[in-house]
């Protein structure tokens, strides 16, 4: 297959996922465009093109459609933030990418969402929802992956378990189970429907390994970062009803300071996320526990 004659354009380019699929994209020889609201830094997306735009202005994206592009592959996402904010990114800014795809006559339209939509409860998800209908209503080839829980999420863990400090967890940390995936795992999934026409029109549910040493719970995931780091596991949990308590005080005192609505929001995620199972059909090599085994050579060595 020669990808050289093919353009595929990137949207959400700068974030942890979409850097790992425009470097998987080069890697293959696409002609890539990565988009970006500001000028790249030097060395960054190394042999793509990048484009300035702002995904939320219509007109601002225009110009990075000025061309034939061949395939998009959305990897937008709003982290955090209150319900219009996840309306603004996961759902009305993609929607804009879609249309000006549209417009450019573009083949192609690949969605990153998540496996949480499939039992929704939050704002994000009902956004991310929101977005797969209009795609699938689109009348362009579309392909939508919902991957489980990234790598990256517990990296603020390990970081604070590597400086001396106790893990967290809610209740037991067995109320769910998650085979999570690495970034390339994930990014390489993508890039394989691009190359494959029977992934068009599909909807797929991706996980990591299902391996033992990677289908765990949140206690566990504890447990492999104290041995990762060869430490003496030291684990403080939170009684489950807190975190509604919590959401309720938060939600009282936002009335008076607004800020503190974003950290309902939060937990309200927090709390969904710790008591359902996210686990979803497997794919890759790579294992959360050899990560973190990783993780903790990079940080002797450094």
């Amino acid at each position: 297959m020669d990808n050289t004659k093919k353009r595929v354009l990137v949207v959400g380019a700068t974030g942890y996922i979409g850097r790992q699929v425009v470097t998987e994209l080069v890697s293959r020889n696409y002609r890539v465009v990565a988009v970006s609201r500001r000028p790249a830094k030097q060395g960054e997306f190394e042999g793509a093109e990048v484009r300035i735009a702002d995904v939320t202005d219509p007109h601002s994206l225009e110009k990075a459609f000025h061309d034939d592009i061949n395939v998009v592959i959305s990897c937008l996402a709003c982290r955090m933030g209150m319900p219009a904010d996840f309306d603004k990114i996961d759902y009305q800014a993609t929607l804009n990418v879609l249309e000006a795809a549209k417009a450019n006559i573009t083949d192609h339209f690949i969605l990153l969402s998540a496996i949480c939509v499939k039992l929704p409860r939050l704002p994000l998800q009902y956004a991310k929802l929101k977005m797969e209908n209009a795609l699938m209503i689109s009348k362009m080839d579309y392909t939508i992956v919902r991957p489980t829980a990234y790598f990256w999420v517990m990296d603020r863990q390990f970081d604070n378990i590597r400086k001396g400090m106790s893990g967290w967890m809610v209740g037991s940390g067995e109320y769910a189970r998650y085979n999570p995936i690495s970034k390339e795992d994930l990014a390489e999934f993508m890039i394989n429907c691009v190359e494959d026409t029977h992934h068009r029109n599909r909807v797929y549910l991706i996980g990591g390994p299902e391996t033992p040493e990677n289908i765990v719970t949140y206690k566990r995931i504890m447990e492999m970062i104290f041995e990762a780091l060869g430490k003496k596991p030291k684990i403080k949990s939170l009684p489950l009803w807190l975190i509604p308590a919590a959401i309720g005080i938060t939600k009282f005192i936002a009335v008076f300071i607004p800020k503190v609505r974003y950290a309902a929001e939060f937990l309200r995620i927090f709390r969904y996320y710790s008591i359902n199972d996210m686990r979803a059909p497997g794919y890759g090599t790579r294992t959360l526990k050899n990560h973190l085994e990783i993780q903790a050579k990079e940080g002797k060595e450094a």
